[in-house]
């Protein structure tokens, strides 16, 4: 099915350049800049966007300013297509036919391989990770972890940490936030670990959760009528769908209540998803309540956990009243269901047990790591050597 797209991208590639010389550029999405407003740039009519699933046109709303997008260009200044990432999973393909310009979702292509960095601290593990991986997602994603476990004022120079990752790669580029799945600090001969199970989770060596889901539901009673995903291969439409948050079908007027403590930093008009009210908690979760029939909470209002803040509408491109929920983690959308119920359980009985054998696997590994003094294994940068197809295999063959 994805050869499809590839097919078609490749026919309307050929049918533009036969009638002008094409330039391809890339850039970054512009802060504040909408699709309507990209579509006028070009001089295209916005009705192309009343002809889109309501799913896919609120999707619009989901264009981050901090993702690259590209564009072919004939030489009159024509858009001929443009390719505009929504989330890590998707991206708009707009492109123009000889009937007309035409949007629609197609997969983002990328590699996802597991990365492995050991590093020497010499000012603070989050700058070295910076400077010697090239990589200020992981040094945040890092820093995020390991806070609940180290006290980063007492690490000195020379002491040294590791970090077993997954991460997406697009066109030699790092794209999306990295995926740890182990991380670990040796400061003052002691080592401290985090480790992420099968569950999502993250646990310290004895089995306590770290990261806590800390938010309560943002309606009384809910009521799930849209689940979420973030790629999804329809079969009856024969085509991808995406929907970055959950439903909750209720009655117009049913106040919206703050997930968590935070900051209000929108509550204004938001293209499909209509009257919108975004809040920012703790750890880089942002939260975001749409097609509300009245907003109550103001930009720069400080909210409260279960504090009213709206009240449930049909405003944007709704077929009813209900409330769109989303959850984003540094600007990635992730589905919220993950966060909403509050626990505070570690493992016990037979997931403790699972975890425990998973983490004796996971320290086996890393301590032989450091024994041996591995290379950390990174993309090509200035300071770092890419690691070969031997010590690849190398690290396939010790477990990862």
């Amino acid at each position: 099915m994805y050869n499809k797209y590839i097919k078609y991208f490749l026919v309307s590639i050929l049918f533009s350049s036969s009638l002008f010389s094409a330039k391809v550029t890339n850039d970054f999405w512009k802060k504040g800049l909408d699709f309507e407003t990209y579509l006028k740039k070009y001089k295209i009519s916005k009705d192309i966007i009343n002809l889109m699933d309501k799913d896919d046109a609120q999707l619009i709303a989901e264009i981050n300013p901090n993702r690259r997008f590209y564009e072919m260009v004939a030489s009159n200044g024509v858009l001929l297509q443009t390719l505009i990432p929504i989330g890590e999973e998707l991206q708009l393909h707009l492109f123009r036919t000889p009937r007309g310009y035409k949007v629609e979702l197609i997969p983002i292509a990328y590699q996802k391989d597991t990365f492995v960095a050991l590093l020497s601290i010499d000012q603070t593990p989050h700058s070295d990770i910076i400077k010697k991986v090239k990589n200020r997602k992981l040094a945040n994603e890092f820093t995020r972890l390991m806070k609940h476990s180290v006290n980063f004022r007492s690490i000195q120079k020379n002491d040294k940490l590791a970090i077993v990752y997954d991460q997406k790669m697009r066109l030699g580029q790092p794209i999306g936030i990295p995926d740890i799945k182990v991380a670990m600090v040796e400061s003052h001969a002691t080592k401290h670990y985090v480790f992420k199970h099968t569950d999502g989770k993250y646990y310290d060596e004895n089995g306590k959760e770290l990261v806590k889901k800390y938010m309560r539901k943002p309606l009384n009673h809910i009521r799930i009528t849209s689940p979420f995903t973030n790629r999804r291969w329809h079969p009856i439409l024969h085509r991808y769908k995406a929907h970055l948050g959950v439903d909750f079908g209720a009655r117009r007027g049913t106040p919206i209540l703050a997930a968590a403590d935070g900051k209000v930093i929108f509550s204004g008009w938001m293209g499909g998803y209509g009257n919108v009210i975004k809040i920012k908690h703790s750890d880089g979760y942002v939260t975001l309540y749409a097609h509300q029939s009245r907003r109550k909470a103001k930009v720069g209002q400080r909210v409260k956990k279960g504090q009213v803040i709206g009240f449930v509408g049909s405003t944007g491109r709704s077929t009813g009243p209900h409330l769109h929920f989303g959850l984003y983690k540094n600007g990635r959308p992730i589905n919220p269901m993950s966060m909403v119920k509050f626990s505070s359980k570690g493992l016990v009985g037979k997931g403790k047990r699972a975890f425990l054998k998973r983490k004796r696997r996971y320290t086996k590994i890393i301590n032989k790591i450091f024994e041996e003094n591995r290379p950390s294994y990174v993309w090509n940068t200035v300071q770092e050597r890419q690691v070969s197809p031997r010590m690849k295999n190398y690290y396939k063959k010790i477990g990862w």
